[in-house]
């Protein structure tokens, strides 16, 4: 009787340690902070209809505040190009701005830790796949415009623009992962493409007061590739 007991409390009692211990996941990532760096070629769709591409590069730091989650601040520097074909005009802003966001990749989000200690067994595809993230936040990006009749500089502006970026990309593992070979970082190649919406519509050099030529909200693209380091 005393052994029947004793299995019977077992066999109840381990469903509920298994639980715990699957329950009891450690939610903070191995590597909590994580720094990027990138460049690339720019895209400015507004008032002139033909785009011409310019050049961007950013700096950027994130916080993990779980597997997956994390928030960040970004800075960039760049300059986006323009111009009309039927009037000759041509505009040129060449653009600060800082961005804060969060980055959000869905697979490491569901990963448990089983699957986070073995992912070095995996193959590079299925790795750089667990690695796709999306992206959001918002801005404010310091415009410093030259707008251009012709050969002639016609005005130069500056001012303030505030913007709502979205992202989206994957990174490219560069380390093994390999329990025994890991240090105290991790390095990636980041592969991302960011769209940026101005929210007063002046990333093109017009404004409220060219009323007959500011016609389309502004947005910029910025497809960059980086390097990331994870420590």
């Amino acid at each position: 009787m005393k052994r029947f007991s004793l299995f019977a409390l077992l066999c109840f009692a381990f469903p509920f340690f298994g639980y715990s211990q699957f329950g009891n996941e450690s939610p903070i990532p191995y590597f909590r902070y994580s720094v990027t760096g990138g460049l690339g070629p720019t895209l400015l769709y507004g008032d002139l209809d033909r785009q011409q591409i310019g050049g961007a590069l950013y700096l950027k730091g994130n916080y993990f505040l779980t597997h997956g989650l994390s928030v960040g601040l970004e800075l960039q520097e760049g300059l986006l190009r323009a111009s009309d074909e039927s009037s000759g005009n041509e505009a040129m802003n060449f653009y600060h701005v800082a961005i804060l966001g969060f980055s959000f990749q869905p697979i490491k989000f569901l990963q448990d830790d089983h699957l986070r200690r073995i992912e070095y067994r995996q193959s590079f595809g299925r790795r750089t796949l667990n690695s796709v993230f999306v992206g959001a936040g918002m801005g404010a990006l310091y415009n410093l415009h030259w707008k251009y009749q012709g050969a002639s500089s016609e005005n130069e502006r500056r001012g303030l623009t505030y913007v709502i970026s979205t992202n989206a990309g994957l990174e490219l593992p560069l380390h093994s992962l390999k329990p025994n070979l890991l240090d105290s970082y991790v390095w990636n190649l980041v592969v991302r493409g960011q769209l940026n919406f101005g929210l007063d519509d002046q990333l093109d050099g017009y404004d409220e007061l060219d009323s007959g030529a500011n016609k389309h909200n502004d947005v910029y693209g910025l497809l960059s590739v980086g390097i990331n380091l994870r420590f």
